[in-house]
């Protein structure tokens, strides 16, 4: 049974909603005096630059507040406002592929509350979050993850890691080639699981993990770099819809340029 949330959380998200706007307002302001640039990721969204910017500043004011109430008593209330509808199967293991997200903090703490799946993650963990970390380096630790999926489990990888090893896919993304890592579908193959991509969205105060593009194990098989351009293109389509759907810091990653207001 969930936990309803909180008067003073839902009263915090309440206060980003208004904040959203005047913070969007001024870095508008700035754009149209050309004083700074327009990242690319807006000019690819479907809206009007100033409503994508108040999307933008609207979660990372709710980012900010959500980091701050899983490390306090709300913690359980926060939690509360993951919701997912991932349809994984019963009877084996799976891939659960997901982009980089604004929400990892809050869905690493999730994936702990509820034994959901490793997290393959860079990076020192602490505390608790420790025992769902898994690195996927190394000979050793790669023979675990692919154990433990053929042992029923549940991996959760990032699939839009970019990269310039000799075995990487090229992809087509934002009208840019580049480079991807190739290592959910290869952990899939060699674990002979399906692999299932998940979009976080957040909506009506709540932070919905719904399904993306599906993979069989023939697909997989089949056509490996088919599958890494598919979920490629469908996270393109979700930063059109809503370019706050990806952490603004990763478009620096994937060495986007930057375009002037019209």
């Amino acid at each position: 049974m969930k936990t309803p949330r909180p008067f003073f959380l839902s009263k915090c998200i309440s206060i980003c909603s208004c904040l959203s706007t005047i913070f969007a307002a001024i870095h508008y302001s700035l754009l149209s005096a050309r004083l700074i640039k327009i990242p690319l990721y807006i000019s690819y969204g479907g809206e009007p630059v100033f409503k994508n910017l108040i999307n933008i500043w609207y979660i990372r004011l709710v980012r900010r507040v959500i980091s701050v109430s899983v490390r306090s008593p709300l913690r359980m209330s926060a939690l509360c406002m993951v919701n997912s509808t991932l349809p994984l199967p019963s009877h084996s293991g799976c891939i659960i592929a997901i982009c980089h997200t604004p929400w990892k903090r809050l869905l690493v703490q999730w994936c702990l509350e509820n034994n959901m799946a490793f997290v393959i993650g860079n990076g020192t963990w602490t505390n608790q979050k420790r025992r769902i970390q898994k690195r996927g380096k190394g000979f050793s630790d790669l023979r675990d993850i692919v154990s433990y999926l053929q042992h029923n489990g549940r991996i959760v990888i990032a699939f839009d890691c970019f990269s310039n090893y000799p075995k990487c896919c090229p992809v087509k993304f934002l009208g840019k080639s580049h480079n991807m890592s190739m290592l959910p579908v290869r952990l899939a193959r060699v674990a002979k699981v399906p692999l299932v991509t998940a979009i976080p969205r957040f909506c009506n105060g709540m932070i919905n993990i719904d399904c993306g593009p599906q993979f069989s194990l023939n697909k997989l098989n089949s056509d490996p770099k088919g599958v890494m351009q598919t979920l490629i293109s469908f996270l393109e389509s979700e930063i059109k819809n809503n370019p706050a759907t990806w952490p603004a810091n990763y478009y620096q990653f994937a060495a986007l340029n930057n375009v002037v207001l019209n």
